[in-house]
């Protein structure tokens, strides 16, 4: 997953609207697409025409309003591929208004599926990714994001797969936990196979009030993202505007048994996030930082390597 921006409402201290991108084999997803996003994929490496699928949270611009711009240059650039959005109702009209006032063409197949959810629904599944959509608690209807793997990821022991020379065929089939035949007798898979993989999930909070309702959707998550756009002090003020404080993100992800904690949506306020991040700590570690541009492999943040 890579962190593209960080910040709320306006780009200040070096930060920029909210944005990030999830990697899975062949799938690139793009969630939320805040003002100038399409100018700071390229520099965090990010190959735009792979992004196949985007995930919007919700209208405010400072998620949304880099998307007519993406898809835009998508057909300057002769994209071909198709793409899907998804968002909560009212995405579509958006879009519609400021391309048809635009007089933006789009040149290949654009798939826009709103979706307003009241409780956790399965969006699509993609090979062993599930995405999963819920209700988030903001000022306006706005959704969060599961994606999380279906199936444990079995790995092969490379030793004894180039000792007994095994072939493109019987490799599938250990991969699929099926037992093979070698030398008339047959072998169980799991002679093999390293232990099985913890299967990882991914859940995107981005703007809500600190709400246990959020619960049903993430109890259990490996690596939760939640928004910190306030420090404590702050508290009337967050649930005024729909907002989460540090210290409530914290016991949010203590909550849900998370492995890990990612926080973002920085206030401009904040020049620097550090405050942020310890008063998240009192209640849950391990806390980490949403620095644009970085790359977080899921896989180990969710084993303890941070």
């Amino acid at each position: 997953m890579t962190i593209i921006g960080s910040g709320s409402a306006m780009p200040m201290h070096g930060r920029h609207p909210s944005a990030q991108v999830v990697h899975y084999g062949d799938f690139c997803c793009l969630i939320d697409c805040g003002e100038g996003t399409q100018e700071r994929l390229k520099p965090a490496g990010i190959r735009p025409f792979k992004i196949n699928t985007i995930l919007i949270s919700h209208l405010h611009g400072d998620h949304v309003f880099g998307l007519p711009g993406l898809l835009s240059s998508f057909a300057h650039l002769k994209r071909t591929s198709p793409l899907t959005v998804y968002g909560p109702s009212g995405l579509k009209g958006f879009l519609d208004a400021v391309m048809g006032y635009a007089e933006i063409r789009i040149s290949f197949s654009l798939t826009v599926k709103e979706i307003t959810p009241t409780q956790p629904i399965r969006i699509f599944l993609h090979k062993n990714l599930e995405v999963v959509t819920f209700p988030l608690y903001h000022r306006i209807a706005c959704n969060g994001y599961l994606i999380r793997e279906v199936n444990t990821i079995v790995k092969l022991r490379k030793d004894l797969h180039q000792e007994y020379q095994l072939t493109p065929i019987q490799h599938q089939m250990l991969s699929q936990g099926m037992d093979i035949e070698l030398n008339g007798k047959s072998i169980p898979a799991d002679a093999f196979t390293r232990e099985p993989m913890k299967l990882i999930s991914y859940a995107y909070c981005s703007d809500t009030r600190y709400d246990m309702r959020l619960l049903s959707a993430i109890k259990g998550v490996t690596i939760l993202y939640h928004e910190t756009t306030f420090m404590n002090e702050m508290a009337e003020m967050a649930e005024h505007t729909g907002h989460t404080t540090a210290g409530e993100a914290g016991l949010m992800a203590s909550a849900a048994e998370a492995s890990c904690l990612i926080t973002g949506h920085y206030s401009s306020r904040y020049k620097e996030v550090k405050g942020l991040l310890e008063e998240a700590e009192i209640n849950f570690r391990p806390v980490l930082e949403a620095v644009e541009g970085k790359k977080y492999n899921l896989r180990s943040l969710a084993n303890g390597l941070y």
